[in-house]
């Protein structure tokens, strides 16, 4: 048995094609008089709001945690998407050693790894992937095998456990889509030490846009979702997680016309920045989807390492899935 047997989607998908994120109701109006109709255009649907007051502090609550006290938060995941947490710092969810090997294990494939300059994956994502998904479900399966040998623990199971302990007890699962195949739960992320980075982002701009996505809008609440990572190696200088104090729901037009580069960076530097301090085995779980964040430039001889991907919950509320 695999890694990825026990965290297989056990249910059918669910057949919605549309986001049913809550929109704020409107409160009733008296009937404005009687006048001649006018042709007027359709209005645009609203994009589903996070529900979040503006007027909050940002950053919100973050919960810094050991992995054994995780159950003691069963509800974490259910508040991040009330927006009354931003996140969690969970402390040796793996020993360094754990992390280590699979990292060494994993250069051992360096001719397979997906190279794009500044970032450097082991691993396909649907981050990027064809609108059909074709090439991402061509290579998930040989990635899932090699992830079978890659750690001496059942990395994969343990990141299950952790969202499912606080995801009140759902099952967490890897998803698959009926006649294509699974999902790949985890990629590796290296980042060179001469600049690698990850520029801002949220995952609402991409996850509700690309076509990658289209199965994962049917089965998920991808409104709002979450992102994951283990820290596999810390680079000599640079290479923090910056969460920035601004929210999608609250983004100037300048910083949206953007793509991810460094010009919108620059532009996200007038708003208040919070770096999270990670070490070698600790897990993060955040609002990546409602959150700026990027990753500073990495700089020295070694490399940022990081293992993971996104979460989100089922759009029956009954699992948690996670994927990369």
């Amino acid at each position: 048995m695999g890694l990825l047997d026990r965290f297989r989607s056990k249910s059918e998908p669910a057949t919605r094609s549309e986001q049913e994120e809550a929109i704020p109701s409107v409160s009733k109006q008296e009937p404005e008089p009687a006048t001649e109709p006018e042709s007027v255009p359709a209005p645009v649907p609203a994009a589903p709001s996070s529900e979040v007051d503006p007027n909050r502090p940002h950053l919100g609550e973050w919960l810094d945690l050991q992995f054994d006290e995780v159950s003691n938060h069963p509800d974490a995941i259910e508040r991040i998407y009330a927006g009354t947490l931003d996140g969690i710092s969970i402390r040796g969810v793996f020993t360094e050693e754990e992390v280590a090997t699979g990292v060494l294990r994993a250069r051992e494939h360096s001719k397979e790894f997906n190279d794009y300059g500044k970032q450097i994956f082991f691993g396909t994502a649907i981050v990027g992937a064809d609108d059909d998904r074709a090439d991402y479900y061509a290579a998930a399966p040989i990635i899932n095998d090699r992830l079978d040998s890659l750690f001496d623990v059942d990395f994969v199971g343990r990141i299950g456990q952790v969202l499912s302990a606080v995801g009140a007890g759902r099952p967490a699962s890897v998803p698959s889509e009926e006649g294509r195949g699974d999902y790949v739960p985890i990629t590796i992320r290296f980042l060179p030490p001469d600049g690698g980075v990850m520029h801002a982002h949220t995952a609402n701009e991409f996850c509700n846009a690309w076509g990658s996505y289209e199965h994962l809008r049917e089965i998920a609440r991808m409104w709002n979702s979450l992102s994951y990572f283990v820290v596999g190696q810390k680079p000599d200088t640079g290479g923090e997680l910056v969460l920035y104090d601004l929210m999608w729901d609250d983004t100037p037009e300048d910083v949206r016309a953007l793509p991810m580069s460094e010009e919108r960076d620059a532009l996200l530097e007038r708003f208040g920045r919070t770096p999270i301090d990670l070490e070698v085995g600790d897990m993060i779980l955040f609002t990546g989807g409602r959150i700026w964040h990027r990753v500073e430039p990495v700089f020295g001889t070694q490399e940022r390492v990081t293992i993971g991907g996104f979460a989100a919950l089922s759009q029956d509320e009954e699992q948690v899935y996670f994927w990369s």
